[in-house]
């Protein structure tokens, strides 16, 4: 029996320790024009959000609670609680157990309470000596050393810009000068087919491709290249050129025979996923306009008639298709300078081109502002 009363004895402090929870008590002061705070805290063990609120009597309040530890803590000041709610007076800093207070005569800081919260105090202290560097005499100096070195650099690259221009300018004005010099040298061609690019620059092409000789003029290359000059040119505003292909049944359709009616023409091809992906806008579309003078055309980058035909099938594709089968080489995307695919142009019914590569939501919202 002596045996087990000592044992008990023995565990009784460490069953004590084992179930206290720690507490913190917060004491603010000096506070104006307020008669209510919101106390908001991050649980130290698992981080859930932990919200209280005291009243403030006489410029203080007071609040003593148990939680978990050390917290993230805002003292905020509102009339109510919104979790999206800011402002400017709310005071955030780290409580610890014990008591803790904070001043808000001027700017808010903890001023005093226990062991936790005095080490708090030290690493603010420190923090705000580490800031205190960065507005120093000395540290604003060498900035300033600095902030001129970088504006020197700066005015020297600018000026280095404009004395030789950039690498690629370089490599540029090198072609062109060369095409230039040699006119009916078949490097130009090839010269000139880089210069276009992906996008060309039509005001720069054009002339060099005007100063070529008629020989090199006549070759294939040069003729794609003109073609490609001319559907640039194809801007909105611009009236749109006549062409035509076979559907699928083989009959000829021409764009023109769509005259009278707004006109979505849709470039696509059945091997192209962007263009798959946007087929279920285009069928919305015509669906919902159709019946108000809307019609699209669907020209196939497509060189296997089987492929194109499924890919009709399978996305329910019920407007006019037509394809010449040459994939890239197809003769209306050429006229119109079709480099990517998807790419629409819708006509009015005067055959003007109002628009340009028109998907998704910003198609329905021009149809919808164009078709009543």
């Amino acid at each position: 029996m002596r045996k087990y009363i000592i044992n008990l004895l023995f565990l009784s402090p460490l069953f004590a320790v084992g179930q206290h929870n720690a507490s913190f008590e917060l004491e603010g002061r000096n506070i104006k024009d307020t008669k209510k705070v919101y106390i908001l805290h991050y649980s130290f063990d698992d981080n859930t959000q932990v919200i209280d609120s005291a009243m403030v009597r006489n410029g203080r309040f007071s609040l003593k609670k148990e939680f978990a530890g050390t917290a993230y803590t805002g003292i905020l000041f509102r009339d109510r609680f919104e979790a999206q709610q800011r402002n400017p007076k709310d005071f955030w800093f780290y409580l610890s157990p014990g008591k803790t207070v904070v001043d808000f005569s001027s700017k808010p800081k903890v001023i005093d309470g226990g062991e936790h919260t005095q080490t708090y105090m030290e690493y603010v202290k420190d923090m705000e000596a580490s800031k205190a560097v960065f507005s120093s005499t000395a540290y604003l100096s060498e900035k300033a050393k600095a902030d001129s070195l970088t504006a020197e650099a700066e005015k020297r690259q600018i000026e280095l810009l404009k004395k030789f221009g950039t690498p690629q300018e370089g490599s540029i004005n090198t072609k062109i000068q060369f095409i230039k010099d040699n006119p009916n040298n078949q490097l130009s061609v090839l010269f000139l087919e880089s210069l276009a690019g992906g996008k060309p620059d039509v005001a720069m092409i054009k002339p060099l491709l005007a100063g070529l000789s008629a020989e090199l003029k006549a070759t294939n290359r040069m003729k794609r290249l003109q073609g490609l000059l001319k559907g640039m040119e194809l801007v909105v505003g611009a009236k749109a050129v006549d062409f035509e292909q076979p559907d699928l049944n083989g009959n000829t359709v021409s764009l023109s025979d769509f005259r009278g009616k707004y006109l979505l023409v849709d470039f696509w091809a059945s091997w192209c996923v962007p263009c798959r992906q946007e087929n279920p806008n285009l069928v919305a579309a015509y669906h919902k306009y159709k019946s108000k003078n809307l019609e699209i055309l669907g020209v196939s980058l497509d060189n296997k008639k089987e492929s194109w035909e499924r890919a009709i099938m399978a996305d329910n594709l019920t407007w006019i298709q037509v394809s010449d089968l040459k994939g890239w080489a197809n003769a209306a995307a050429e006229i119109y300078a079709i480099r990517a695919v998807p790419s629409n142009i819708l006509i009015d019914p005067n055959g003007i081109i109002i628009a340009k590569n028109l998907r998704g939501e910003a198609l329905d919202a021009a149809l919808s502002k164009l078709i009543k």
